[in-house]
């Protein structure tokens, strides 16, 4: 999604998308308006600062819930791409899945969870603190911060994906069938029906003089609805490539670059005119020692061009997802999003004899959702 890195925490990639400073202000602006009538007594300058001070809690919170999921998958072997907060909450990225429905069960369960003991938490401490005789201004940010992650929590039950509700009712119905593949497409297709329900709450709600609240379960609901279709349409597009190889889609026999001439005569005698846009690098023996890719291309400063050997803007062969050719092509997918690329070379005992790229994959990804596109608009929950 892009943001703002925030660095490692617990070893997993942290960032905030850009649209985390609307959620921060609407939180903000809902605490301070509200502080009023539950603190009375403070200046206006008070009520913002103990706003803001929530708001940035809560935003640690919605951490807490995402970091959870992915401490819980990483326990159960599965990798962690990364983890971002944005407008919605948060969104933690899996490089693949669970390998039973019971950790699956665990790490969709445990997001919640977090959420609603953080929730008890809160109202312990504003309570602990009130009897206290604490500031009513600090008991009032406690009480609302309760309020939100048992909120929060509740509604991320819901049984729906991509909420953590559907990732449980996933796991549920992978038990009952057997099939993961199946009840993942069950729980997207029940997402978008309990989008649709909160759509209609939504509208009700703004009609019954509550528009505020109204316009932004609606906006929730739309981008489940939407989420929960895109879900449905990659594990339908999944489930049709699954019995496909890897050499049904490389691109054999691909151009290779010399390890030993300068990026200049490189972008000219070899890119120019040429459709390609990664090469495996060869040395003068014929051994890959890498890749060149127009992204290593650009790092290298117009000035450095003609000073520059291909193999040292590179990357090496170790840096570089490698395949055989008789591999699913869904396993080496997962290894593709786990490494944040889309190239792999493709090796037969030792020997290159392929590339896997990024138009590779798009066209077969195109093809193969161009075809289940009608099921997923007619056929019916199976």
């Amino acid at each position: 999604m892009g943001g703002i890195p925030l660095g490692r925490i617990a070893g997993f990639p942290v960032s905030a998308n850009w649209s985390v400073l609307v959620i921060v202000s609407l939180f903000t602006w809902s605490l301070a308006s509200t502080l009023p009538s539950a603190a009375p007594g403070y200046s206006v300058a008070a009520y913002w600062i103990a706003g803001t001070c929530g708001a940035l809690v809560l935003l640690s919170s919605l951490l807490a819930h995402e970091l959870t999921h992915a401490l819980l998958a990483r326990r159960a072997g599965v990798g962690v791409i990364d983890v971002t907060l944005w407008l919605f909450g948060g969104v933690t990225r899996l490089a693949g899945e669970a390998k039973t429905p019971r950790d699956a069960l665990r790490i969709a369960a445990s997001g919640p969870l977090t959420s609603m003991v953080l929730g008890v938490a809160f109202a312990a401490a504003a309570y602990g603190l009130r009897l206290a005789g604490g500031p009513h201004i600090v008991v009032g940010v406690g009480w609302w911060l309760a309020g939100i992650n048992v909120l929060l929590g509740l509604f991320n039950l819901l049984p729906g994906a991509p909420l953590d509700g559907g990732r449980v009712l996933k796991s549920l119905l992978w038990k009952r069938c057997g099939d993961s593949m199946r009840a993942g497409i069950d729980a997207a297709r029940a997402g978008r029906v309990l989008a649709l329900i909160l759509i209609g709450l939504g509208l009700a709600t703004t009609f019954a003089g509550a528009p505020v609240g109204g316009i932004w379960l609606v906006l929730v609901a739309w981008f489940i609805y939407g989420a929960s279709r895109d879900e449905e349409l990659q594990l339908i597009t999944k489930r049709a490539i699954a019995d496909i190889r890897v050499r049904d889609v490389m691109t054999a026999h691909p151009n290779i670059a010399p390890s030993d001439v300068t990026v200049e005569d490189f972008i000219e005698r070899y890119l120019l005119g040429d459709r390609h846009s990664a090469y495996p690098v060869a040395d003068r023996h014929g051994e890959i020692v890498g890749l060149i890719t127009l992204a290593e291309l650009r790092r290298v400063a117009p000035n450095r061009r003609a000073l520059t050997l291909v193999r040292d803007a590179a990357k090496r062969l170790h840096q570089v997802v490698t395949a055989e050719p008789d591999e699913k092509l869904t396993g080496l997918l997962e290894r593709l999003r786990t490494n944040g690329t889309s190239r792999a070379l493709i090796f037969d005992t030792g020997q290159l004899v392929g590339i896997l790229t990024a138009s590779d994959l798009n066209r077969l990804i195109d093809v193969y959702q161009l075809a289940s596109n009608p099921r997923l608009d007619h056929s019916p929950a199976q």
